[in-house]
């Protein structure tokens, strides 16, 4: 898709804006009216790395689609210690909310990477809602499955770093595939763990033929032998039952600290 900042006038414009809306799962379901609605309060962003584009706790008025780039969905606890969430590829949509009594984003989303995005009026999406069968049907699939990752995440607090980190890995390559270009620091983000602990656990993968690391990237070797590290098997070989201290990242301009954060082997 063409980058927005490059389009010569708003024709070209609202045809991009048009083929972004039908070329999303989700919005492409809704009805010819509610596409022209949400098409006509559209706002296209560009940001650079680092920025944040919507704040946890704020109250939610718009929903967003990203066109390129990457974004990371943040969530923090009271005293600020960060705990990354999920990562928003192109062509996905987030910050959508459906209840209706002063609904508030979960999450603060932050770029990794410069990033282009268009923005939506949520209530414009709402407004299909309710007589849109086929809107219903996947924007409830989508909430049952973010459902249960939450739940599932709850329940991995409690488990070792090498599972932890295991189902991490099993969960970026539902994204990615096999080779999932991110590095060992975002797999840290995504555990719970520390960057040298993430470290640990993937050369220990390595040595066993599970996983292969490279700059920037990662590739899984044995993808049922790393199913099986996620339900605790052979995980003995790191850190010899020490306690593992898991450090949130801190995250450069929100203006929060990250703190330390402990797990029991």
């Amino acid at each position: 898709m063409k980058s927005f900042g490059h389009m010569a006038g708003e024709t070209e414009r609202g045809q991009a804006v048009d083929d972004a809306i039908q070329s999303n799962e989700v919005l492409s379901k809704l009805r010819r009216t509610a596409k022209e609605a949400l098409a006509a309060g559209a706002k296209p962003e560009k940001l650079d790395r680092g920025k944040v584009v919507c704040h946890q706790g704020a109250s939610a008025g718009r929903f967003w689609l990203l066109i390129s780039g990457k974004i990371k969905l943040v969530n923090y606890t009271s005293k600020g210690a960060a705990l990354l969430i999920d990562l928003v590829l192109p062509n996905q949509i987030f910050g959508t909310l459906f209840y209706d009594q002063n609904p508030i984003y979960p999450c603060t989303a932050l770029t990794v990477q410069p990033s282009q995005l268009l923005s939506f009026r949520l209530k414009d999406l709402l407004a299909d809602l309710d007589r849109n069968p086929a809107l219903q049907k996947i924007l409830l699939a989508d909430t049952c499955r973010k459902l249960c990752q939450a739940q599932h995440m709850r329940g991995l607090g409690l488990e070792q770093a090498p599972v932890r980190l295991a189902h991490s890995l099993l969960h970026l390559h539902e994204k990615f595939g096999l080779i999932i270009p991110e590095t060992r620091s975002t797999l840290a983000e995504l555990a719970g763990m520390s960057v040298e602990t993430a470290i640990r656990i993937t050369r220990a993968l390595a040595k066993r033929g599970i996983l292969e690391t490279r700059r920037g990237q990662m590739e899984i070797r044995s993808l049922a032998a790393l199913r099986a590290c996620a339900q605790g098997a052979n995980t003995n070989y790191e850190l010899n039952h020490t306690t593992v201290t898991a450090h949130s990242v801190r995250v450069t301009g929100n203006g929060r600290q990250s703190v330390a954060r402990p797990f029991e082997q």
